[in-house]
């Protein structure tokens, strides 16, 4: 994938202005405003929005995650690694780690931090542009989880207080090695979700919280109660233990185990389907280039469905790279014989198309989105589809930004696959990447082809 030579801003299709109000950053889209009172306005409007009193039973607040939302979860689990100072960009994480670690564990003023412009909400977060479309693309499954609920004209790089919140007790925690009891947390059901419901202190020890870290929790949950869901989901729990603010136990140990994408199996989109035909699988990762919710629409079970754009960059990619292959096989295989090629133009593309059609095949996962970054790809590979020989994983739009690859260990020759940003394959900018490919299946068909090739009669 290409990296960029020019800011976000250039290859943005709405374009993006950042206003700085003292210290207060915003990024607004499509709808702009250049003024102080407009911004101090979407700030209010935000901060009573926020603690609105909860009125429905826990029963009603106890609804599942939607499928936008579990996978949304599963945006936030890689997001909080970020944030954390344990994931992203090496410039960035010793920042994360410190940023608001002495800051007080108060709800009505981590918002008041967040959404005032005379307030700076650079004590609580970093100014990190990497992961702007990482949080963009995270709204777009959860739209409730950004800083201003949805009111995308007054979009922020910054999610929601609540998971601002949660980050500052875990950040807290893990910087004083100390491990919430996540079960015994989640097994209080009541005592979360009813505000009036103050612990014992043996509710406290069993959880291994403080009175302040246990209210900070109960006014995010009783702000945004589907925030207690979130806090079940397996992808975030096995985040929570990975940055050593959980303990472990069987409950948690059941939900790692639950963090995987064995039950989204890929399928044969084109190509052979011989047993021995070489594999290549796309994958589709952290991208907006799924529709869900939308009933009108014929989703997957799993209730997404590929937009139409998603599956032309599809085929556009396998094309350019039975292109690029079909090039290096013809260099590499052909021999001269008193200074000619042994075959004709028109023998090779006639056998070429019966190479691709009986020795490579194209199997993708397009039934939901994936969260695929270098520490999880060989498992989520593995679980998806075992059988692939070379993996290609699909980026949406800017997400390799807020990703950190080491060309050493990550990527191809060091292993059998890459990362292809969606926009690039748009844009025609995969060249690189292709012939990649196209060596990795010259390496493993060349001596194949020879064989047919030494078949043909001049």
């Amino acid at each position: 994938m290409k990296k960029l030579t020019h800011f976000f801003l250039i290859t943005a299709p709405l374009w993006i202005l950042v206003l700085a109000f003292g210290n207060f950053y915003f990024i607004s889209e499509a709808i702009p405003f250049d003024s102080h009172e407009t911004a101090s306005q979407g700030a209010l409007s935000v901060s009573s929005k926020t603690r609105q009193a909860q009125n429905e039973s826990p029963e009603l607040q106890l609804n599942k995650l939607t499928p936008a939302q579990q996978y949304a979860g599963e945006i936030l689990a890689y997001l909080l690694q970020v944030v954390l100072g344990q994931a992203g960009r090496p410039e960035s994480r010793e920042d994360w780690k410190i940023r608001g670690i002495d800051e007080k564990l108060d709800f009505n003023n981590i918002v008041e931090v967040m959404t005032n412009p005379e307030r700076n909400q650079l004590d609580l977060m970093v100014l990190d542009m990497n992961i702007l479309d990482l949080t963009r693309t995270l709204y777009y499954y959860d739209e409730k989880l950004s800083l201003y609920k949805g009111d995308f004209s007054v979009a922020s790089i910054y999610p929601a207080p609540e998971f601002i919140a949660i980050r500052l007790v875990l950040l807290q925690k893990i910087h004083r090695t100390e491990k919430i009891n996540l079960k015994a947390l989640i097994d209080r059901e009541e005592l979360l979700l009813y505000p009036g419901l103050e612990p014992s202190k043996k509710d406290l020890n069993a959880m291994n919280l403080k009175p302040a870290e246990l209210k900070l929790i109960k006014d995010i949950i009783e702000s945004e109660p589907r925030i207690y869901q979130y806090l079940k989901s397996p992808c975030l729990i096995k985040a929570f233990y990975n940055t050593g603010a959980i303990e472990g136990g069987e409950f948690v140990k059941q939900r790692i185990r639950e963090a995987n994408y064995k039950r989204y199996r890929c399928s044969c989109f084109r190509g052979s389907d011989k047993l021995d035909a070489l594999k290549i699988l796309f994958l589709p990762s952290i991208m907006r280039e799924f529709y869900h919710g939308d009933l009108n629409r014929s989703l997957s079970q799993h209730g997404f469905k590929p937009t139409e754009f998603f599956d032309e960059m599809v085929k556009k990619l396998a094309e350019e790279i039975l292109s690029a292959t079909k090039t290096r096989l013809r260099k590499e295989v052909i021999r001269l014989r008193k200074g000619k090629p042994e075959i004709s133009v028109s023998q090779w593309d006639k056998l070429w198309t019966r190479i691709a059609e009986e020795n490579i095949s194209f199997y993708i996962e397009d039934e939901r989105p994936l969260v695929i970054y270098p520490e999880n790809a060989e498992q989520v590979i593995r679980d998806v589809c075992p059988e692939a020989d070379f993996a290609v994983i699909l980026l949406g739009r800017n997400i390799y930004k807020s990703i950190f690859f080491d060309k050493t260990r990550d990527v191809y020759p060091s292993v059998d696959r890459l990362y292809i940003g969606i926009m690039d394959i748009k844009h025609s900018e995969t060249k690189d990447e292709t012939e990649k490919i196209s060596e990795f299946i010259c390496s493993r068909l060349k001596d194949r082809i020879r064989r047919m090739v030494g078949k043909v009669k001049p």
